[in-house]
């Protein structure tokens, strides 16, 4: 293995105990194509971070696009560089650095200060999401010191799409998310936020689909911002299916296991939407019901960040 996929092993196994495009409020006419949404347009250049784009572009409510370099997302910045703390910091304006990571996480790979931004510490699994038999098992792994060997227990024990499943539905992870909202709101002109995990896929994925929602995208363009993270890691997703094959890992094992390091699927998506629609009725529901923003809220929300 390379040191960055051990790396990625090192941070999943740390934390792993602890966490247990165009979009339209109408329907656009039938000649008309969804633009491509490619790492091309929404790729950022962030020295020293892997997974680094924006959601700028996207036409949303009431046909009004997303200001270009506002809303920003990656990977955790602990391998940010000097010249990307300062692209950040001079280019972007960077209001916000919201971190979705445990305290394991950000205590093994710290982020690195960006000038001017302020660090909001937004836990979205706080506590255990795992049952006991898997938070067992991942116990007894970890006493083997081989990072590996966590990140294995959890692809054979479905870890990964226990975690979607239940993603946005805990008390942790509602109040991280609406803690993002709240802060988002007191964003001024000219400012930017970025937000991340440790890959930059999973809880800031969910971030970045909430907020598309919030803004007024259709559900096809959030689902292939979501998927653009495949894109990002490429090469990173083709060197984990390559080990889990030596591994021996069957086709289920195999998606939980580059799931973890790389990859996000289609299903992972569903299953965290339809979960949130089966208990409130719709995704647009639970950001009312569920994280208290106000029909005022959104209507603020768009005002701010489209145009």
């Amino acid at each position: 293995m390379n040191n960055f996929v051990k790396r990625v092993l090192a941070a999943a196994a740390a934390a792993s105990v602890i966490i247990t495009a165009a979009c339209s409020s109408g329907t656009p006419e039938k000649e008309e194509q969804p633009p491509t949404i490619s790492l091309e347009t929404q790729a950022i250049e962030l020295d020293g971070v892997a997974n680094a784009r924006q959601l700028g572009g996207y036409v949303c409510a009431d046909g009004r696009k997303i200001k270009d370099g506002v809303l920003l997302r990656s990977a955790a910045l602990s391998t940010l560089t000097d010249e990307g703390a300062k692209t950040l910091a001079e280019k972007y304006h960077l209001r916000y650095v919201f971190d979705f990571r445990t305290e394991t996480e950000r205590n093994v790979l710290p982020d690195k200060e960006v000038e001017g931004a302020e660090n909001v510490w937004l836990p979205a699994f706080a506590s255990s999401l795992y049952d006991d038999e898997t938070v067992a098992a991942i116990m007894e792994a970890r006493k083997t010191n081989d990072p590996e060997q966590t990140y294995i227990t959890l692809a054979k024990h479905k870890g990964l799409s226990t975690i979607y499943s239940k993603m946005l539905l805990t008390d942790e992870g509602k109040k991280a998310y609406s803690e993002f909202f709240d802060k988002l709101l007191t964003v001024g002109d000219g400012e930017a936020v970025l937000w991340h995990c440790t890959q930059g896929k999973d809880r800031a994925g969910m971030a970045a689909v909430l907020l598309l929602y919030a803004l007024g995208a259709d559900e096809d363009t959030i689902k292939q911002d979501y998927l653009l993270t495949n894109d990002s890691y490429k090469d990173l997703i083709a060197e984990n299916e390559a080990r889990a094959a030596e591994l021996g890992l069957d086709e289920d094992e195999t998606k939980e296991y580059v799931g973890t390091a790389a990859a996000v699927y289609e299903d992972f998506f569903n299953t965290a939407v339809d979960s949130v629609k089966a208990e409130y009725g719709s995704v647009e529901n639970y950001l009312t019901e569920g994280l208290g923003l106000t029909d005022g809220d959104i209507t603020a929300l768009r005002d701010k960040f489209l145009e």
